[in-house]
């Protein structure tokens, strides 16, 4: 089994290699997600999630399991992201470009650190700017200061910030930091796939929150649903996670929102809007109610 590493913040993990057209040359070229969304017209945002385009995001050191090369693409499985066809990972197609050529791991005990604010600038080894990385990221620690923690990553020695890993939001408990952590995403647009403060999908959103906090779980919405602890309506408390389906909610689970309590929940809808907090008793959601989970306990 081989192993690789994702080497730029934020990888798009692509249904097909023929999914990328002429619009996504320049990302394909140089991982610059900020540039490739900034061409995004609201037609390609569109059809990113009507053709299924996308699958999901890996981020900056995530492992990949690499199943074949064709060509300049990699079809891998990305191994943080539990999915319930595919024991080995959340699979999709990669650049190749994209990843390591190999996952050296060290010879001694590491630790990880994982990043808490919605962008942190990793430096080199020499204290200069090299990259943003996105929340959720996670790094191997060799050292730390009250200023600064030493990393080790796929682009070799680094350091971060320590505050990128000091949550700024407070709550009772973790379901009240769910909810504080993704009011700061208010605005944010959707975008199909995305699990990244640069867009989020219905359920990236969710998956994100989760990973930010330490909590593993499952990628997408019905994987969500199928996992968890249930909670009844009544028992509902902030930071579960709320689902919606087709046919009257006993159908195919299409969408999962945060519960922000009193009745409204927080949720990135679809393209064209942004997350937002709406109460859970608007006309498009209040018929297709399926049920609540819990990660969170």
């Amino acid at each position: 089994m081989e192993i690789r590493r994702v080497k730029v913040p934020t990888a798009l993990v692509w249904a097909t290699p023929t999914s990328a057209t002429k619009t996504d040359q320049d990302y394909l070229n140089d991982g610059d997600l900020a540039a490739w969304l900034g061409k995004l017209t609201d037609q390609d945002r569109e059809r990113l999630a009507d053709q299924n385009v996308l699958v999901t995001e890996a981020l900056f050191n995530d492992r990949v399991i690499l199943d074949r090369i064709e060509g300049q693409w990699a079809h891998v499985f990305v191994t943080r992201q539990a999915n319930r066809q595919e024991r080995r990972g959340y699979p999709g197609w990669i650049p190749v470009s994209q990843l390591t050529a190999n996952d050296d791991e060290l010879d001694y005990p590491t630790t990880t650190v994982r990043l808490v604010q919605p962008q942190t600038a990793l430096l080199d080894a020499q204290g200069q700017p090299q990259l943003t990385l996105p929340l959720g990221t996670i790094l191997t620690t060799t050292g730390q200061d009250a200023e600064q923690i030493k990393v080790l990553t796929p682009l070799g020695p680094g350091a971060i910030a320590a505050s990128a890993a000091k949550l700024s939001v407070n709550g009772a408990n973790d379901g009240d930091r769910l909810l504080a952590l993704g009011r700061q995403f208010l605005e944010t647009p959707y975008l199909w796939g995305g699990i990244t403060p640069q867009g989020f999908d219905c359920s990236g959103f969710i998956y994100a929150l989760h990973r930010a906090l330490d909590y593993a779980i499952p990628r997408d919405a019905q994987d969500q649903f199928a996992n968890g602890y249930p909670v009844a309506p009544e028992e509902l408390a902030i930071g579960d996670l709320i689902f919606f389906a087709t046919d009257h909610g006993r159908g195919q689970i299409h969408h999962v929102a945060l519960y922000a309590g009193k009745g409204q929940m927080l949720h990135s809808p679809k393209p064209g809007y942004a997350v937002e907090l709406i109460p859970m008793t608007t006309a498009k959601y209040a018929a297709e109610y399926a049920g609540a989970r819990r990660f969170w306990q």
